[in-house]
């Protein structure tokens, strides 16, 4: 039997990465911060592990002490481990670099024999953003370490989406650019079984997508249809975003980030090789009927 460990098992892609080894035969062991988060299925749907993987073990990636043993016996190691929301004191460079490090460090000490790590599609072209140099850095000193190893680039995930429906609950979505760009968000679960094929040997880099590409625009008009409402869209000419951008830059490195973000998704087609059964109009009409039921 093949063992894996699932570093940033408590999130999104990690829950359900864990329940597809699980289901391909594997041994998984699950690390978290948490146990407790594991225990219940997260804030999209995503599965539970308590009682479906091998092993829940806790530890904190950025500190190297909390995670000696976490390789031991173990085949392949997984990560999608990464700062998922703003921590006091944490940064990117701690978390999504350093962290994955100390992982990688306790691999190589175990003679693990493969590392899958989840990066980020068409890094190279937002290379500014503090995220994606942390997720580059860590892919470097991957590839430097010797191991074997697989790199997944995912565009996008159906929960991202689902600030557009909240948008459109509002009444109005505002967004730079025409809303011409390309994007096929994919879906956890179909993600998940990416996740057990990129565990074979060899090196390699998967870049990954959703089946159904959407302009932005369309994207928008589905966020409003799926909870009939009629669209209403605001674009902002992309120029004054990037005035906007250069002005803030020096003074809020935050902020910043998130506009060079808007300009990137804006400029660079985001359509990916397209993978899944999962489908966006599916998944905003169920996000859309659970909306409803809760008010």
């Amino acid at each position: 039997m093949q063992r894996v460990l699932v570093a940033g098992a408590s999130g999104y892609i990690g829950r359900y990465a864990a329940v597809a080894y699980k289901k391909r035969g594997w041994f998984v062991r699950a690390l978290v911060r948490d146990r407790e988060k594991v225990k219940t299925p997260g804030p999209s749907g995503e599965p539970a592990l308590e009682g479906v993987v091998d092993e829940i073990v806790t530890g904190d990636a950025t500190k190297p002490d909390s995670l000696h043993g976490i390789a031991e016996g173990i085949d392949t190691i997984f990560s999608s481990m990464g700062l998922r929301s703003s921590k006091p004191g944490m940064t990117y460079h701690d978390v999504d670099f350093l962290g994955n490090v100390n992982i990688l460090q306790e691999a190589l000490h175990d003679e693990v024999r493969k590392f899958v790590y989840v990066s980020i599609f068409k890094a190279d072209e937002m290379m500014e953003m503090q995220i994606v140099k942390a997720h580059e850095a860590f892919v470097k000193a991957l590839k430097d370490s010797g191991i074997d190893y697989s790199i997944l680039r995912p565009n996008a995930y159906f929960p991202d989406m689902a600030q557009f429906q909240n948008m459109a609950a509002s009444g109005v979505i505002v967004w730079p650019g025409d809303g011409s760009m390309t994007i096929n968000p994919i879906h956890g679960e179909d993600m998940g079984e990416i996740c057990v094929d990129a565990a074979v040997p060899g090196h390699r880099e998967i870049n990954i997508g959703g089946p159904d590409i959407f302009t932005y625009k369309e994207l928008f008009t589905l966020s409003f249809t799926t909870i009939n409402k009629q669209p209403r869209i605001i674009f902002i000419p992309l120029w004054f975003v990037k005035n906007v951008h250069a002005f803030i830059k020096p003074l809020n490195a935050r902020i910043a980030d998130m506009l060079y973000f808007a300009i990137a998704v804006n400029e660079i087609d985001n359509a990916a090789p397209q993978y899944g059964e999962h489908h966006m109009k599916d998944f905003f009409e169920e996000s859309g009927e659970k909306n409803v039921s809760a008010k």
